[in-house]
């Protein structure tokens, strides 16, 4: 059985309301799917052309440092 057909015989099942939910998440999903532009997977971010090979090794021995960590803010009690 194919994935389509699979998810037809459960459409049938469900009642209106999970219908309408279900029509609604997948309207966002074929608009996300529509302004994805540059040919990223499903469900995968859309990174910029060339983004790793720019960003990967950018700190590369370059010590990290923590600054003090600033005293807590003193907030009136309720």
């Amino acid at each position: 059985m194919s994935t389509r057909d699979a998810l037809i015989q459960e459409l049938m099942k469900q009642p209106e309301p999970v219908l309408l939910e279900l029509r609604h998440y997948l309207d966002s999903l074929v608009k996300h799917e529509a302004h994805n532009g540059n040919g990223a997977k499903s469900g995968m971010p859309a990174w910029p052309e060339k983004y790793f090979e720019q960003t990967a090794g950018a700190f590369a021995g370059e010590p990290l440092e923590r600054p003090p960590q600033l005293p807590f803010e003193k907030r009136e009690e309720w």
